[in-house]
């Protein structure tokens, strides 16, 4: 199964800040490609957060025999910006979130506006019935089950004589 995965930068006024998020999404991608762990030293805690806390959808994608499910959290993401896309065996979720907070009845002295967005790409082992899915989001995680077009069978148990 390949994932692939792209965060929007949260729209900042710092420089600095976009710089070490570029940076570290550069180095996520060669950590990832080479699988090595992104902890400890070599990880950026402060970029690892954008708006509220805000972080990619991070997923786990199981087999049921009958179906694919895929768990993602998507915090903060209400269901309406939520865009799930299926064909064959390819599953694309997108999300995106805004955030701003200004005083109302009174002259603006200071406004914080931020977009944070994510796309993610799986390519599930074989095709589903994309007619079928059923997706659901509660306490900010996305719950997709997917049908599979043909039904893994699960194994007959057969009992060995020791001999």
């Amino acid at each position: 199964m390949t994932t692939n995965e792209i965060q929007t930068p949260e729209t900042t006024s710092e420089p600095w800040t976009d710089l070490d998020r570029a940076f570290d999404a550069i180095r996520s991608r060669v950590f990832d490609a080479f699988g090595l762990p992104t902890f400890g030293a070599l990880t950026y805690p402060t970029l690892e957060r954008g708006p509220a806390g805000f972080r990619p959808a991070r997923t786990d994608v199981s087999d049921t025999g009958t179906s694919y499910r895929i768990v993602a959290e998507v915090p903060g993401i209400p269901k309406e910006n939520l865009d799930i896309r299926v064909r064959g065996s390819s599953v694309e979720i997108r999300g995106e979130t805004t955030r701003s907070s200004s005083e109302k009845d009174a002259e603006i002295v200071h406004q914080e506006r931020a977009y944070a967005g994510f796309y993610r790409s799986l390519e599930l082992p074989e095709e589903v019935l994309a007619a079928e899915a059923k997706a659901k989001v509660e306490h900010g995680v996305l719950e997709l089950e997917l049908p599979k077009r043909t039904p893994t069978p699960s194994p007959a148990e057969v009992k060995v004589r020791v001999g």
